[in-house]
């Protein structure tokens, strides 16, 4: 069995892989492709940091 990960809570804004620049919100936008529904992107460089199936809890 493999180990387990440790993990705690983060307190500072992570970096968009891209430009590098704190990011303090994500943008998002709906889409329709086959398991993914959602592009979430950098307000900072316009460039997609990620796809998901469902938007987040914590995105409004």
């Amino acid at each position: 069995m493999d180990p387990k990960l440790a993990s705690r809570p983060a307190s500072y804004d992570p970096l968009c892989p891209h430009c590098e620049k704190r990011i303090a919100e994500v943008h998002w936008r709906q889409i329709e492709a086959v398991n993914a529904e959602y592009l979430f992107i950098c307000p900072n460089c316009k460039k997609v940091i990620g796809i998901g199936v469902r938007k987040a809890a914590w995105i409004n």
